[in-house]
């Protein structure tokens, strides 16, 4: 006998197309892969510069988006978009609850009847602004009835 016995019920032939088109999707599948890695990674610089607050529709920030390195985290990045001058540094922004607390206590003001409020003013002043941050106006003017303070009309 002789060690080159073939089984004539398997076809070589057969074989090499299989694993031809298998190594074909294979390339496919990786090629596919690799185009939605980038996407992904895409997107998440995408939302990393959304957060950091940088206009993505703006046309002077895409050459900052494009030619950014750093680290994804939004803090780094609006700290070199300021750096590059893409962004304007803040200014301390007046606290916007507190100043919805003072025109609500305007408010309250305009509408008392000319009652004075008992207690010392800076402690009427910051229970009325911790009423409004936790109640707004209606809780300001809970807190505002407490202090003697009443009403020709209605604050709402």
């Amino acid at each position: 006998m002789s060690d080159n016995y073939t089984n004539p019920d398997i076809d070589d032939d057969e074989d090499d197309e299989d694993s031809a088109s298998d190594f074909k999707n294979l390339r496919a599948k990786a090629r596919k892969a690799e185009k939605i890695e980038r996407e992904n990674l895409s997107l998440k610089r995408e939302l990393a510069f959304t957060k950091a607050g940088i206009p993505m529709d703006d046309p002077r920030m895409s050459y900052f988006v494009k030619g950014y390195d750093g680290e994804l985290d939004p803090t780094a990045i609006k700290s070199a978009a300021t750096e590059a001058g893409f962004l304007q540094a803040q200014e301390a922004a007046p606290d916007l609850e507190a100043q919805q607390a003072r025109q609500g206590m305007e408010r309250v003001a305009a509408v008392s009847n000319g009652s004075e409020m008992e207690p010392s003013g800076a402690s009427a002043t910051y229970a009325m602004e911790q009423a409004y941050a936790e109640g707004g106006i209606q809780g300001l003017s809970d807190v505002s009835r407490q202090f003697g303070v009443t009403f020709e009309q209605e604050i709402l």
